[in-house]
């Protein structure tokens, strides 16, 4: 059977909608989202509905923007190193007033990490691996092979996947795979966003990273549309688009 992995939507309904269309496609039996729906982007709320009709077919955690848009913005982020700034503050207040209550409720159900098991296989699902005490570990832009090893050691699972970094890679250690998808909704300076197949057949796995471009400009635009305090720092910044 076949599952699509998604991470990182970032509020972008044009390039969900785009990679919903191409998952149904693939005929894929659930849809593992790894968090971040909101946040960046102009269209949060229009992104946690129409991940939430997805109904049964979804499995899903929660990434530190739904944190930060449910339960107020931290102090400082990146491992304490960068303090928000009135505008990052103002920001978020932005993201948070423009998502609906009805999501908000959806949001709040979500836990941080799972581990479920599909034909046989534990498997991790997580935004960035959390320590014991629920926060979240320490950041590693791309990580190292003991670095993915120490990161996921407490969730024990054959498959590991995450997502936050908005790098899609893979990385095999012996008898456990390490999956990050990228990015689906911030380009981050490419014109295509990015998701993955998981397939699971007799105890055997494999992943296929698939990458698809969508109406990147209506995107963009929309920034001027919504008109977000920061909308020429997020489009410079995770699109590499300058006005």
């Amino acid at each position: 059977m076949k599952y699509a992995i998604i991470s990182d939507i970032h509020g972008n309904r044009f390039a969900l909608e785009k990679a919903l269309e191409l998952i149904e496609k693939e005929n894929v039996e659930k849809i593992l989202c790894l968090g971040d729906i909101v946040g960046i982007g102009t269209r949060s709320d229009d992104c946690v509905k129409m991940i939430m009709a997805l109904g049964d077919k979804l499995i899903c955690v929660r990434g530190n923007h739904e944190e930060r848009c449910l339960f107020g913005v931290p102090e400082y982020i990146h491992d304490g190193l960068h303090k928000m700034s009135t505008e990052d503050i103002a920001q978020e207040h932005w993201i948070s007033d423009h998502v609906s209550e009805e999501s908000k409720a959806f949001l709040r159900e979500l836990p941080a990490e799972r581990i479920i098991e599909l034909e046989g296989i534990k498997i991790a699902m997580t935004h960035y691996p959390l320590k014991e005490d629920g926060t979240y570990n320490t950041f590693y832009h791309y990580a190292s092979k003991d670095e993915l090893v120490e990161l996921f050691k407490r969730y024990d699972a054959t498959i590991n996947l995450f997502g936050h970094t908005h790098i899609s890679r893979v990385r095999v250690d012996d008898d456990k795979i390490y999956v990050n998808p990228g990015t689906l909704g911030t380009t981050d300076f490419k014109d295509y966003g990015t998701y993955g197949i998981l397939s699971i057949n007799d105890g055997k796995y494999s992943y296929v990273e698939k990458s698809f471009t969508y109406d990147l400009q209506s995107a963009l635009d929309d920034y001027d549309i919504m008109n977000p305090p920061k909308k020429d720092h997020m489009r410079d910044k995770f699109f590499g688009y300058k006005r």
